[in-house]
Parts: structure tokens; sequence; C-alpha cells
């Protein structure tokens, strides 16, 4: 069995592109590849259209591990492709108020109701990787206005949290940044393909701001900022739980960077 399923008016996006079947889009061969493992892959698409150039991120997935198979299933309680979990996943955030890809497109091949292959596609984020905005940026900015973001980014994951979600890929690299009219900063969180719904183990909390403290630089981030990312979080919490919150989350980012290597930006 095979479906696909658009959001709003992208369908006579790629319909005008020749893109209406599974097969249509799952073998397009326009984009340029930017990513690429042993189960799947991610292309950019570019489209003219009557309003302008648009671009999509196109990821593909094929041959999913059983352990994808059971997480999804653990999350959902049911037999989800990849692409669905993670289109409900972008959805979920959206709705509790967190900035998250804009979804587009997402198909499915199933066999018996097991995915054999499937795909998403989302449109380009508005804003900037923070990455690119730290490294562009961060040296020009006024301490007061890092000590925003980082408030702004800490009030963004408590929300994610208090929605029962936890966010494993919580890194600097999959955050992206945007000014907003209130000036103040808009976040948006991509790669969530392994979200967890239904949050019930509370230090998943610790291991989530433990790797994005990993994540985030000596260069650019230094221990007050670090800091006042948790106290931030903590919001109204006592000082002695908060202090006791920053060694835990500080212990779990050794212990990750013993086994991984900081990323660079």
């Amino acid at each position: 069995m095979e479906r696909v399923f658009f959001a709003d008016s992208y369908e006579q996006v790629f319909a005008d592109k020749g893109l209406k079947t599974f097969d249509d889009i799952y073998n397009c061969d326009d984009g340029q590849q930017i990513n690429k493992n042993t189960k799947r892959n991610v292309s950019v698409l570019r489209f003219k259209t009557k309003d302008g150039e648009k671009k999509f991120f196109l990821k593909r997935l094929h041959d999913s591990h059983f352990k994808d198979m059971l997480f999804v299933f653990m999350n959902t309680g049911k037999i989800v492709s990849q692409a669905a979990y993670e289109w409900g996943n972008i959805s979920r955030l959206a709705k509790v108020g967190v900035g998250a890809p804009t979804l587009a497109c997402y198909g499915e091949k199933l066999l018996l109701g097991i995915e054999r292959k499937s795909f998403i596609i989302t449109q380009e984020l508005d804003g900037q990787c923070l990455t690119d905005f730290v490294a562009q940026n961060w040296a020009m900015l006024p301490q007061l206005e890092k000590e925003k973001i980082i408030i702004s980014l800490a009030k963004n994951i408590r929300k994610i949290h208090d929605a029962q979600i936890s966010l494993p890929d919580l890194y600097v690299w999959h955050i992206f940044i945007s000014p907003n009219a209130n000036n103040d900063y808009n976040f948006a969180f991509i790669d969530l393909n392994r979200m967890k719904r239904n949050m019930w183990n509370k230090g998943e909390k610790v291991e989530n701001l433990g790797r994005l403290h990993h994540s985030m630089l000596d260069k650019y981030f230094d221990k007050p900022l670090r800091k006042l990312l948790i106290e931030a979080y903590a919001d109204e919490k006592k000082q002695r739980e908060i202090e006791n919150l920053i060694r835990r989350v500080e212990k779990y980012s050794r212990k990750f960077s013993a086994r991984r290597k900081v990323k660079l930006y």
C-alpha cells in the first residue's frame, strides 16, 4: 500500500513539477544531496513558483531497523512509518507553541502494514541555524543580548519539557533562531525523528540539557551563560534545587563528552 499526504496548498506546488505519486517524489533526483547514511538521505529541492523560489528538504528513509519500528510503536501504540511519526512530532511541537519545520508532504510504502520506504518533506525554515548565527554574530553581540538569547532558548526548552516531550538530539546545530517583532527571539527545533512523546522519566530532561550543554562550545558559551541557561529553565525553583540541577547537567555533559567529540562551528 502506498499513500502520499500534502499539507495546505503544497499538492499543487509539487504537481507543477510532475511530482504526484509516492515513486515520483521518492525517486526525484533533481535535488542536491546534503546528508546520507545507510538508512536515510536528505536532499535539497528548489522549486520556482509564482511566489518566488521555494526551498524544501526531502528526507528519504528505507529498510528501517527493528529498533526504530519498536521505538515508534512504544511512542504511539501502533505501527507507524518513520516519516508519519516525524510528521506527528512536528505537529505536536507546533500545538504547544514551539517552533518546528513547516510541513509540506510525507509518503509511505507499506507491505502487510510494515514500512518499506517513506519520505517527509519540509519547507526551509525562516531564520538561521544557531551554530551559524553564533559563529557570525556572537563576538559582536552585547552581553545583555547574549543573555536574552540564552533565557529565551531556556524558556522554549522548558515549554517542550512541560509538554512531556523529550528531545534526545537537542544540540545547538538542531536549533534555528530568528528575531521577532517583540524585540526577542524565536526558536525552532529540527531533526525530530527521535523525539519522545509522553515522557515519564524525569532523568531525560537532564540528558536533553546535558547534550545541549555538551554542544555549547566554550569559545562562545562561557560558564556564566551555561549557568544562566539552567537558571532560566528552572525558573521559580529554589536555589538549592537549581544548583543541584546544574551539577547533574554538567555531570551528564562530561560523561557524554567523553564518548562524543564536540562538533565545531
